[in-house]
């Protein structure tokens, strides 16, 4: 009788997958986190907001109060003694609060330093709006004080003349110079930095005072000349238009002070003329020679330094 050999029956080996390794990475508790990129005011990311600074209104404040006291001290100051009062004022300013916002209170100074790259352009605006309320809150105290002594009329916003848009334009520009040089030097103490911005100022107020007499001279002896020579005709004939540069007072070099100032009136150049009215120095002339005199100047310094790095 065959035997059967009972086969043998293997069971089928089922493979099982691997599990699955998970890998514990132990973190150091005083590790850093990964960096990442804040979001600075001026830049924008897809689904970000942009931030301003958290002291914001400390900054708003401090433009206003500084730009008060600075439009204050120009409408107070004689014009022989002008750019040494004023200069000495931006000094003590710069001290008073120039840690917190630098204290530019002169719309010229925050466009030339944001050309410079040393200002984000979010907080361009608000500068300008806390320096101009300073003014205008400057030109009221004074209004209040000398029983509404200044009068101000923007009639002549649009009027513009080269040769005073030129004195402005140098004037802010060796201004501008002198601070952007100040504000390079990190060693220097905050006293030091605040008397090279008031003399930088006073500097270029002088400059600009200077080319302004002797663009007057010229001007009022054109003015002369034609008028003696209208007389001496025998003919009866209209006297000539009065020099524009004979109405301008001083040199501002910053907006918001030329938004106080006002010019001269036509009567104290004209004995003829009864028109007592008083025009603002906020022109287009003061407005463009300032802000283009504070690019140049800034710039001008980073191009000779060789320093183009933004702090």
């Amino acid at each position: 009788m065959a035997t059967k050999k009972a086969a043998s029956t293997k069971k089928a080996t089922v493979k099982k997958p691997a599990a699955a390794k998970t890998t514990v990475r132990t973190v150091r508790a005083d590790a850093k986190p990964a960096s990442v990129k804040p979001v600075t005011a001026g830049a924008s990311t897809s689904g970000s907001k942009v931030q301003l600074p958290s002291n914001i209104i400390n900054i708003v404040l401090a433009e206003l109060f500084g730009t008060f006291i600075l439009t204050l001290v120009a409408l107070a100051a004689t014009q022989d003694a002008n750019a040494l009062y004023v200069g000495i004022a931006l000094a003590l300013l710069v001290v008073a609060v120039g840690a917190i916002s630098g204290a530019h209170v002169n719309p010229a100074v925050t466009f030339g330093l944001w050309t410079m790259r040393k200002l984000k352009t979010v907080l361009v605006p608000i500068y300008w709006i806390a320096q101009f309320i300073g003014a205008m809150l400057a030109v009221i105290v004074s209004n209040w004080v000398a029983n509404s002594s200044i009068s101000l009329s923007f009639s002549d916003f649009a009027k513009f003349d080269w040769s005073v848009f030129g004195v402005e334009l140098v004037a802010t520009a060796v201004f501008l110079f002198g601070l952007a040089a100040v504000i390079s030097r990190r060693e220097l103490s905050t006293g030091a930095r605040a008397a090279g911005i008031g003399a930088s100022l006073a500097i270029g107020l002088v400059v600009g005072g200077t080319l302004l007499t002797a663009l007057k001279a010229q001007d009022v002896a054109t003015y002369q000349k034609q008028y003696q020579a209208n007389q001496s005709s025998g003919e009866k004939a209209t006297n000539p238009e009065i020099p524009h540069s004979a109405f301008v007072k001083g040199v501002t070099a910053n907006p918001a002070v030329a938004l106080a100032v006002t010019d001269n009136a036509e009567n104290t150049l004209d004995s003829s003329s009864s028109n007592d009215k008083t025009n603002s120095r906020f022109t287009l002339e003061v407005i463009l020679g300032t802000l283009v005199g504070a690019a140049l100047g800034g710039n001008l310094y980073l191009l000779i330094a060789g320093r183009r790095n933004n702090d």
